[in-house]
């Protein structure tokens, strides 16, 4: 490890993640930011690494009925339904206000189909609409072949991970992020998947499933019945799919799960995680991003690390 570094030097916070590079390892989950305007009153989101926008799909989505929302201890469940303005809106509306912020920006996009995703993807790449693409392969999806194994979400079934990425790799030359879901029992499966059909990075962790039930009522909490759980419960379920997957694929990793500060975004990077994105606790503080980021370099001021990218990994067994 360099070391060297005193006050008054700035470490170097840059990354290269897949191809994107970022001016530092911070971004934001997708689903908890918006699209960049709603948090752009709390500190200038240009100073992020990326900002990663709330999935796209092609036509508006309203989402789940409520109630969407459920609190639980040390984190939430949510079924929001993936709602969102579509992808004509966020092209008029949304990535003007980005642009001229100077954020970069990881373009989520979410569909019912590969068709979905390679028509999203292509019209982002076409239309500048962003600086890499995040394929959210952790959403509710039928397909009769994963059906017949029990699996409901395409990063389920290695087999749809490789078929969905290649089919976006194919249309696009922007950086490919792939989202997998926690729900497998091997995390490296989809992981190799995703690497070998051209994903360029992953991000790990989508939300785990579970449940909440109103003991009074004896109905479930949520109108979906099931919703997915984040926030500091899974940050360890989380750092431990990241250092797996980071043994077994060569590409960048994002890690993500329960980041309420720097120390926690630094589990992450240790594990082996490139970047890692803030989730849930955007929700209870507005500004967590830019304070993880402001952490982040203050732990290297303090252990005189030159470069960010020295930690990734740097686990001592």
């Amino acid at each position: 490890m360099t070391t060297g570094t005193t006050a008054a030097t700035t470490p170097n916070l840059g990354i290269d993640l897949g191809g994107l590079k970022m001016k530092n390892p911070v971004t934001v989950a997708s689903g908890t930011f918006g699209y960049g305007a709603e948090y752009s009153q709390y500190f200038d989101i240009g100073r992020l690494g990326a900002v990663t926008t709330k999935s796209l799909s092609l036509k508006p989505r309203a989402g789940n009925k409520p109630p969407r929302l459920v609190e639980t201890p040390a984190g939430m469940l949510n079924a929001i339904g993936l709602q969102n303005v579509g992808i004509e809106t966020y092209l008029s509306e949304k990535l003007p206000f980005l642009r001229a912020k100077c954020a970069t920006i990881i373009a989520n996009i979410y569909g019912h189909s590969a068709d979905e995703y390679v028509e999203l993807a292509r019209r982002i790449d076409s239309e500048g609409a962003g600086d890499a693409i995040e394929a959210n392969l952790s959403c509710p999806n039928v397909h009769d072949a994963r059906k017949a194994k029990g699996a409901v979400l395409v990063s389920q079934d290695p087999r749809c991970v490789e078929e969905y990425t290649r089919a976006i790799r194919a249309v696009t030359k922007l950086p490919l992020i792939v989202k997998l879901t926690p729900n497998v029992m091997d995390i490296t499966e989809p992981a190799l998947a995703a690497e070998a059909a051209g994903a360029d990075a992953l991000c790990l962790i989508n939300t785990l499933l579970g449940l909440a039930i109103d003991a009074e009522t004896r109905r479930p909490r949520l109108s979906n019945i099931v919703g997915g759980l984040s926030g500091p419960a899974i940050r360890p379920v989380a750092v431990k799919m990241v250092w797996d997957a980071r043994r077994a694929v060569k590409i960048p990793i994002i890690g993500t799960g329960g980041i309420c500060q720097a120390d926690d975004a630094i589990e992450f990077l240790l594990a082996g995680a490139t970047a890692v994105s803030v989730g849930s606790m955007n929700f209870r503080q507005p500004d967590a991003a830019i304070r993880v980021l402001e952490g982040i370099e203050d732990y290297l001021l303090r252990h005189e690390i030159e470069n960010v990218s020295e930690l990734v990994g740097a686990m001592k067994a």
